[in-house]
Parts: structure tokens; C-alpha cells; sequence
């Protein structure tokens, strides 16, 4: 096996515009390995070994495609802007034969995609004074028209000489040339308001309505099932700067950052089960991670967060460092979950440490909309008790709706007066507490990548139906 090519050094060739390495697909070949794994996107090479405990799927999805060309299965994922960035780093070469050409050409078409969305973005927040402008155009031509179309009709029916002028009767000419005057003015003020009138009234009827405009007797005019998703301030495609306000350190390493809104009335934009990515620059490295809120939109004027800082985490030191009044890159919404009201009867959610974020998404959504009836139960792994995450908020939500929500907590390292699961979570007790195999029950899984694991095996072996590499909303085993 030939040695690697020096990862800094490609690097270097590459921002330059230099040939960087050739590779043949044989050699490629023979990286396929947990501890040596090289694969193959769009004709470039990388190198993904270090990656693997970083990656959001974890390292056995990158292993399933070690050595070959992994194109199709990077393109059906879906990935963004953020996953070219980090990539960047992995490069190592080229496979012997390919075109650089596409990866420049896919680049500048996701650039003018971007400027397309921004430039929208600008025409979208320009649009009510431009529509001013069009409406003052348009009642002043009503207001001209109305008046020459009145005055003809006074004129025709023969009816100024009988209208008074300054508090006397004129006759003959000085009652015509009093009487046009009149008419006149009479004409332009009954048709300036009568064309105003209607104009405010169909610009009324054609503008688009926000859901805080309507009476609150009215109902959705959405699907059976739809869950309302308000317009807010995030974006897909853009890095928004949000300021951060205020940062909690709840227990040892658990964190909880809010940061500001452009406004305390903006709404987030989060479609439930979704997430947003953080970009930072560390160590000269673009880093990026992805968080699930803990706030929704309801929260009205803040994003808040809920992390566990490690000692080496990058991002989580990053925010941890953060000061009051800096501001943190952000874009989404992301993902492939976006729940709707009563999508199936039944879901049951296995969570492990801060994998509970997401779940409690749909939980908080699910609990405190009285028209969901969806039953969910929840077993929730933790080292220690002093590691649970949101269990105020969990607790509150088994007491108020018991009838559709119940959680389970286990401990590696229980207590003495410990009386919820002890040791990991085991098959038996999946079947115990999770729902039973039907069409209408849905499993959610959240965690470190060995537990999900785990859990999916379990699951299979239960009954439920396999998920594929990648998560997508109609299976029956979704991985956030």
C-alpha cells in the first residue's frame, strides 16, 4: 500500500489552482477501513478517518461506502454548503481521469442559487413600499377619471343651472358657468372618495395576511393533519448573524444560550423536529455544527439552545466563550423531519443524553396542542441523574397530559434512591414501553451513534421495519 499524499500539502496545491495528485481507483480501493477510509464525491478524493466520530450519521454510514464512489449516496442526503466547507480539509486528490470542471460548475450554480434567494429576499422586504407607490399612482388616475366621467354626466343631464353658488340662485350663463364649478368640485371630492374606497378595499382583499390578521374564531383553510408554519427570520441558504443575550450553565457542562431575534415580535421559522446550523471559524478551521432549538415559535423574540460543552467539543467552547452582545453565524431550517399534527397514532422516542433536544421538540409540540392526540412514550438514557436534560419540562408534560404522554428515564450510574431503569436500555424493555409494531406507530431515535445503533437492531428484531442509510420521513425507524 503506498503512503497517503500529505493532506496539507494537497491542500495548498489545491487553493492555488495547482494539479493536485492523480489517483487510480484501484489504490482508492484499498482505503476501506474504520481506521482508513478514503472516498470518492463528484471525481475528488478525501479522506474521511477523522471524520467519522464527527459525522451527524456517525462513522458506520461513511464505512458503508469506503473505497468507492459515494456521489450517489452524498447527493440523495442532501447535503449543504456547510458539508462542502468541512470537506475542504479532507481532500487528498483526484481520481485518475475526472473533470474538475463539474465541482466548479456545481459551486457556481449553488452561488447564483444564493443570489437568487437574497436578491428575492430584497424585492420580498422592498415590495410594501413599492406597492405605496403603485397605490397613490392609481388613486390619483381613479381620482382624474372619476372627475372628468362625473362632470360629463352633470353636464349631460342638464343639471348645473339649478345649483347654487356662495348662498345665491344664479340663472342663465352665471348659473352654467357657477354650476360647472360647482359641479366640478363636487364631482372631483364624491368620485376621489368613492375610488379611494374601493381601491383600499380590493388592496385589502389581494394582500397577503399574516396569521396574527385574522379574527380568532376563523378557522385554517390548510389539510386536515397540516401543522400552520409561520414565515420567521431564519434562512436556508443565508448565515444570519443572531446576537447572543444571556448563557445559563444549568449543571456541570450543560448550557442553555439565548440569543435575540432581530425583533421581540419575530417568530423563529422552525417547522417542529428541525434544526439550525452554527458556523465558526477555530483554528483557522471552518467548523460547523448542527443544534435542535429547545424555543419554537411561540418563543417570540429569542433562539434558545441547550448544549452539553465537552472539554474538546470545538463548538460547544466555542459558544461556552462566547460574550453577551457577540454574535454566533446561523442558517436553517435543516433536516428531513417535519412534523405534522396526528401524522401516525403512535410514536414512541428513544433518546440518550442530549439527543433529547429533538424529541422534545415534538413533544412540547404534540402536548400542548389540544387537537394532536398522538400518544408518545419516551425511554431516556443517561450516565446520571444530574445529566437530564429538560426534566422539569418532561415532568410537566407526563403530569398535565397524561393520556398521551409518558416518559421512562435509565441511569448507568443510578442513585441509592434511584426508583426509574437502571443499566442500558435492552430489548425487553423497548418492548415493554415502546409501541407495539402497527402502520400507525412511528420509532425516533436520538443519541450517540452506538446507541442508536443498538436501538435500531433492537427494533428490527422486534418487528419495524429497517431504515435505510439515510433518514427519511416514511420510515418507520427515523434517526435524527
Amino acid at each position: 500500500m503506498t503512503a497517503s499524499p500529505d493532506r496539507k500539502e494537497l491542500k495548498a496545491e489545491w487553493k492555488n489552482e495547482v494539479e493536485v495528485k492523480r489517483i487510480a481507483m484501484q489504490e482508492i480501493a484499498k482505503h476501506k477501513t474504520k481506521d482508513d477510509n478514503w472516498i470518492i464525491i463528484h471525481g475528488k478524493v478525501y479522506d474521511v478517518t477523522d471524520y467519522g466520530k464527527d459525522h451527524p450519521g456517525g462513522p458506520d454510514i461513511l464505512l458503508e461506502v469506503a473505497g468507492t464512489d459515494a456521489t450517489s449516496a452524498y447527493e440523495d442526503v442532501g447535503h449543504s454548503e456547510d458539508a462542502a466547507e468541512i470537506m475542504h480539509r479532507y481532500l487528498v486528490g483526484v481520481i485518475e481521469g475526472a473533470s474538475l470542471d463539474g465541482g466548479e460548475a456545481r459551486k457556481t450554480s449553488s452561488q447564483q442559487l444564493t443570489h437568487v434567494i437574497v436578491r428575492r429576499h430584497e424585492i420580498e422586504q422592498s415590495a410594501p413600499q413599492t406597492k405605496r407607490i403603485l397605490n397613490l399612482r392609481i388613486e390619483l388616475a381613479a381620482f382624474a377619471v372619476g372627475t372628468a366621467g362625473l362632470t360629463y354626466f352633470i353636464n349631460s343631464c342638464h343639471l348645473l343651472p339649478s345649483l347654487t353658488v356662495s348662498g345665491f340662485h344664479a340663472t342663465g350663463s352665471q348659473a352654467a358657468h357657477a354650476g360647472f364649478t360647482q359641479g366640478f368640485f363636487t364631482a372631483s371630492a364624491a368620485l376621489g372618495i368613492v375610488g379611494l374606497a374601493g381601491l383600499r378595499y380590493l388592496s385589502s382583499a389581494s394582500e397577503t395576511r399574516s396569521f396574527s390578521s385574522y379574527a380568532a374564531h376563523l378557522q385554517s383553510a390548510s389539510p386536515a393533519g397540516a401543522t400552520f408554519q409561520p414565515a420567521g427570520v431564519l434562512n436556508p441558504s443565508v448565515y444570519r448573524k443572531f446576537t447572543l443575550q444571556r448563557k445559563d450553565e444549568l449543571s456541570d457542562g450543560i448550557y442553555r444560550f439565548f440569543f435575540d431575534l432581530p425583533t421581540k415580535y419575530s417568530v423563529l421559522g422552525l417547522p417542529i423536529g428541525q434544526h439550525v446550523a452554527i458556523r465558526a471559524m477555530i483554528d483557522d478551521h471552518t467548523v460547523v455544527r448542527s443544534y435542535t432549538p429547545v424555543s419554537n415559535n411561540r418563543d417570540l423574540g429569542r433562539l434558545e439552545l441547550l448544549i452539553r460543552v465537552y472539554p474538546k467539543g470545538l463548538m460547544g467552547n466555542y459558544l461556552k466563550n462566547l460574550k453577551i452582545g457577540e454574535s454566533a453565524d446561523i442558517r436553517g431550517p435543516k433536516g428531513a423531519m417535519k412534523y405534522r399534527r396526528s401524522m401516525c397514532k403512535e410514536i414512541g422516542m428513544i433518546g440518550g443524553g442530549t439527543g433529547i433536544t429533538p424529541l422534545y421538540q415534538l413533544i412540547r409540540a404534540i402536548c400542548e396542542d389540544p387537537k394532536d392526540n398522538t400518544k408518545i412514550s419516551v425511554i431516556y438514557g443517561n450516565r446520571s441523574e444530574s445529566d437530564i436534560m429538560l426534566r422539569g419540562k418532561l415532568d410537566h408534560y407526563a403530569r398535565v397530559t397524561p393520556h398521551k404522554f409518558k416518559i421512562y428515564y435509565t441511569l448507568d450510574q443510578p442513585g441509592p434512591e434511584w426508583t426509574d431503569g437502571k443499566g442500558h436500555v435492552t430489548k425487553d424493555l423497548i418492548k415493554a414501553k415502546m409501541p407495539q409494531v402497527s402502520p400507525d406507530a412511528k420509532i425516533l431515535l436520538c443519541g450517540p451513534p452506538g446507541m442508536v445503533n443498538a436501538m435500531k437492531n433492537n427494533l428490527v428484531e422486534l418487528g419495524f421495519e429497517a431504515p435505510g442509510g439515510v433518514s427519511k420521513m416514511s420510515d418507520q425507524i427515523f434517526c435524527f
